[in-house]
């Protein structure tokens, strides 16, 4: 996953990654990606989302056998 490599309120490029924390849905994964301006305060997330593995082998499984 790319890094911002500015903030999208202010263009600052003074930033703290707070910790990331993961989610599992029924098929996917999401991370959640938590930054924090220090020029402006402000804090923005980016969410990465990918199919679940234990989906992804269930969805393929009839292929296999």
């Amino acid at each position: 996953m790319a890094e911002p490599i500015m903030c999208p309120y202010c263009g600052g490029t003074n930033l703290f990654q707070e910790d990331d924390y993961g989610i599992e849905l029924d098929y996917e994964y999401w991370t959640i990606h938590h930054w924090d301006c220090l020029d402006c305060s402000e804090s923005f997330d980016k969410i990465e989302v990918l199919p679940a593995s234990s989906a992804f082998e269930e969805s393929h499984e009839s292929t296999i056998h």
